[in-house]
């Protein structure tokens, strides 16, 4: 599966995603689901290519309430 395709699912998951249990954490997504979420990047990262070796994961921080995040593409 070409990675734009795994990027856009992933993306898409986390906009649909219920980030009120996830605030000031980072969410760390494979497949459309969120497989670790916490505030220590470096150990999510490090557990999750434990277990899916193969994934590119799709990593978020979820900010505080109130704050504005801007991006463009």
């Amino acid at each position: 599966m070409p990675h734009t395709t795994v990027k856009s699912k992933n993306y898409s998951a986390f906009l649909r995603l219920d980030t009120r249990k996830y605030v000031d954490q980072y969410v760390v997504m494979i497949g459309g689901k969120v497989v670790r979420a916490g505030k220590d990047i470096e150990r999510l990262l490090k557990e999750v290519r434990k277990v899916y070796p193969n994934k590119l994961p799709f990593v978020a921080k979820v900010p505080k309430r109130g704050v504005l995040v801007l991006f463009g593409v």
